[in-house]
């Protein structure tokens, strides 16, 4: 049996868990056996001398004793299109992260003396094209096929984190805070009542009121963090009922800055504080990935999914139909449909969007009138629906002919919708 992961990519630190079929949870691995924290420096450098490559906090000491070229920030540079050049050679982004999750991989591999991967996913703090789809691609230069590697968003990681929780923890609201290099973000979590099938909600919100992590090293700043994480607090659960409040992030690695503040998140809660909560989450959803029936029966609502289900008015067997192209709450990156029709008397394409927050739906419509003009019922057609976020949707609708009677033309119709 193969490993099962789940990798939280930032900026500043990432972490990696492994699931245990074993124990049946998910298990944070640092770079030591003795190392206290798991949080490893999103840091790459190559070695002057030997062109080894480092990464975590050997990137940093290798770098400052002038032994070799560090590159950090590794996401942001993939979602430009970044290009480093180390001793004369340049590395794009995704050969950079090659580099950093292939090391990565070395530690579950190494603990558990197994090389296979069976399932690997990726959580990051945005979600975009340039994100997943490189993230796909570095799996693949490692040899992990792309059907068994997954992208997903911090919020989506949070949701199937706290659902692999005891129910207890998810009875009423669940919230959040992480704070790290990149700011303080708040999620809030919750159960959608009335909803058949069931639906819950995310939200994710980066708080304006922020301070550097560097000021905690001083009296006076842990008093001015203590201060901006209290008001964020007061302002963020007050009349909420809130069944826990889970603290992560660099920040929360130690708690004794900020006493006020936890008194105010403490009242009548349970809280939880700790590492790895969004690696853990991805795990779970990695381990879900493999079973028949998913232990995560809900429609989920939050950045990386798709908060409509998109249906096309087809005529099926002598009635009209509405045909479920992409369902409510998909991953956006992996939600692609594709069906072939053939028209009857129709020049127009009606695309029905149900929004889950609203019981009315919106139509699109797409005019077939740039096809070749054929006989009627003489024109096979390809429609093809993608996402490039949650938010914008593409159909393309290819003209694939009739047998040998029409051949198919050139001709694609596309058109992005914005939901």
């Amino acid at each position: 049996m193969g490993l099962i992961l789940g990798i939280d990519l930032n900026d500043d630190y990432s972490q990696i868990s492994c699931f245990s079929r074993e124990i049946m949870d998910a298990e944070a691995i640092g770079l030591s056996e003795d190392e206290n924290s798991c949080l490893i420096p999103s840091a790459i450098c190559r070695e002057r001398a030997s062109g080894k490559w480092r990464i975590g906090q050997d990137a940093y000491a290798f770098a400052l004793q002038g032994d070799g070229t560090m590159v950090d920030k590794p996401i942001k540079m993939l979602s430009r299109g970044g290009i480093a050049t180390i001793g004369g050679v340049r590395f794009t982004a995704e050969d950079l992260l090659t580099v950093f999750v292939e090391q990565l991989l070395r530690l579950p591999k190494e603990r558990y003396h197994e090389e296979e991967v069976d399932q690997l996913v990726f959580t990051v703090q945005e979600k975009t094209v340039e994100t997943a789809g490189g993230l796909t691609r570095v799996a693949e230069r490692l040899g992990i096929p792309r059907n068994k590697v997954h992208v997903i968003t911090h919020s989506e990681a949070f949701l199937f984190y706290v659902l692999s929780q005891k129910k207890e923890i998810w009875t009423n609201e669940v919230c959040l805070f992480d704070l790290g290099e990149n700011g303080l973000h708040f999620y809030e979590m919750d159960f959608l009542r009335g909803r058949n099938p069931k639906q819950v909600r995310a939200i994710h919100e980066e708080m304006e009121e922020r301070f550097s992590l560097d000021i905690l090293d001083e009296e006076s700043g842990c008093r001015m963090g203590d201060r901006i994480l209290t008001s964020c607090a007061e302002k963020k659960l007050e009349r909420k009922i809130i069944s826990a409040v889970f603290l992560t992030g660099k920040g929360f690695e130690r708690t004794d800055w900020a006493p006020d503040a936890l008194r105010v998140i403490c009242q009548k809660r349970r809280v939880f504080a700790g590492q790895n909560l969004f690696a853990r989450g991805a795990a779970f959803l990695a381990f879900d990935s493999l079973q028949p029936t998913t232990a995560y029966p809900y429609v989920c609502l939050c950045e990386g999914r798709v908060a409509a289900s998109v249906s096309l008015k087809v005529e099926y067997e002598g009635r009209e139909r509405q045909l479920i192209l992409v369902p409510a709450g998909s991953n956006w990156c992996e939600a692609r449909a594709s069906v072939e029709l053939i028209p009857d008397d129709v020049r127009t394409l009606d695309f029905v969007v149900t929004p889950c927050m609203s019981p009315t739906p919106r139509h699109f419509l797409v005019s077939l009138d740039e096809l070749p003009p054929r006989p009627n019922k003489a024109t096979r057609i390809e429609v093809i629906v993608s996402f490039t976020s949650e938010e914008q949707m593409t159909v393309r609708v290819v003209d694939k002919g009739f047998g040998e009677l029409f051949m198919g033309s050139d001709v694609v119709i596309r058109k992005d919708f914005q939901l």
